[in-house]
């Protein structure tokens, strides 16, 4: 009997010490996740209004051919490679550029009746001015009847209104004939271009969109209570997606008298130079109106410290580092944010002023888990 009882315990401690050597071995392989943490930063605030404003071309006309035709040639634009192509979008143009030219038989032969209709009309006014003053002579010498002065008279009236009226009609076939070049009407760059070679157009087709982008203006819209503080000349600076890193400045050139219909906003535009041709037509940019001269103090944290909080969808939270002994864990703490200035947010309640947040590796976290701070 003690044999089998020293045999047992034997075992017994046999197997507590092997599960002790592992839970050991398990607990070693099993690394903390690293984080990155900082404290609070304290900053002045203002209370900012932000606006997202749709940048649009100083001025933007639509080129519409004339006449009815096929084009028959587009401009041709050198590339980097000394190639050419045909102009499209994105292409700077100068003013009276020739953009397309179009034929049409129709016009030609228009002009062509136009002129014979000149012509014929030039040797009906030289044959009533000669008749007219023939009898002019006979009229004064007493040998020609005052009816047929009268009616020699009418005639020649009648041949150079003919002519007059011939030369209008030439003077239309000779304006649509010029009319087969669509020009440029101002420097700009083309938006657009709606035709190629081959395409047959009538008048009033728009061919091109041309803006002139040398100076673009920033549209936007504010409600009435902030309408009232803003003034034309006011200095107003903005930003873009495109340009996070730069401010691009210009001046209030236009506020709307009344608001528009449905969204009940007026709309203003800041004119900005585009030396650097940067801004194109349809960037959104972002801009900053105070919405009083009040001056705060506030707490900022990274975006990137930012999770869900626990048991609210809807809420948000941190992580922050908590010390006990060699220990650090890190404790989920539900916050009160307010408006994202950059790429940082304001923290308006639930954290101390000393706080160490977690700002890297928090969304591999969960509440209580032991983590390894790194620098």
């Amino acid at each position: 009997m003690r044999r089998n009882f020293f045999a047992v315990m034997g075992l017994t401690c046999s197997f507590f010490f092997l599960q002790a050597c592992d839970s050991g071995d398990e607990a070693k392989s099993v690394p903390l996740q690293p984080v990155r943490a900082q404290i609070l930063t304290q900053v002045k605030l203002s209370n900012d209004v932000r606006y997202s404003a749709n940048i649009e071309a100083n001025s933007q006309v639509n080129v519409a051919f004339k006449i009815t035709g096929y084009v028959t040639t587009l401009m041709q634009v050198k590339t980097a490679d000394g190639t050419t192509r045909a102009i499209q979008s994105g292409d700077s143009v100068a003013k009276n550029a020739v953009l397309a030219t179009v034929d049409s038989k129709d016009v030609r032969d228009s002009l062509t009746q136009a002129n014979s209709q000149v012509a014929a009309a030039q040797a009906n006014l030289n044959k009533g001015k000669q008749d007219y003053d023939r009898a002019t002579a006979l009229f004064k010498s007493g040998s020609m009847t005052a009816p047929d002065y009268d009616s020699a008279k009418q005639e020649y009236e009648n041949a150079a209104a003919q002519m007059d009226n011939a030369k209008a009609q030439q003077k239309i076939a000779q304006n649509n004939v010029k009319d087969f070049k669509l020009a440029a009407p101002l420097d700009g760059v083309v938006l657009q271009r709606n035709v190629d070679v081959g395409t047959l157009v009538s008048p009033q087709t728009v061919g091109f969109v041309i803006a002139d982008t040398s100076i673009v203006k920033a549209v936007f819209g504010v409600p009435d209570t902030v309408v009232q503080a803003l003034k034309i000349g006011d200095a107003q600076s903005f930003v873009t997606q495109s340009y996070p890193d730069k401010v691009f400045k210009g001046t209030i050139s236009e506020i709307s008298p009344s608001a528009d219909a449905n969204s009940r906003v007026f709309d203003v535009k800041i004119n900005v130079a585009n030396t650097e041709n940067l801004l194109k037509v349809g960037m959104i940019a972002s801009l900053s109106l105070p919405k009083s001269n009040d001056v705060h103090t506030g707490a900022l944290i990274p975006l990137s410290a930012i999770v869900r909080a626990k048991g609210n969808p809807a809420g948000y939270a941190v992580f922050v580092l908590k010390t006990g002994g060699q220990d650090t864990v890190a404790e989920l703490k539900t916050v009160e944010l307010g408006d994202v200035h950059g790429n940082k947010i304001v923290v308006l309640g639930g954290l101390d002023p000393s706080a160490r947040v977690v700002v890297s590796g928090a969304t591999f976290l969960s509440d209580g888990q032991q983590v390894a701070v790194i620098p």
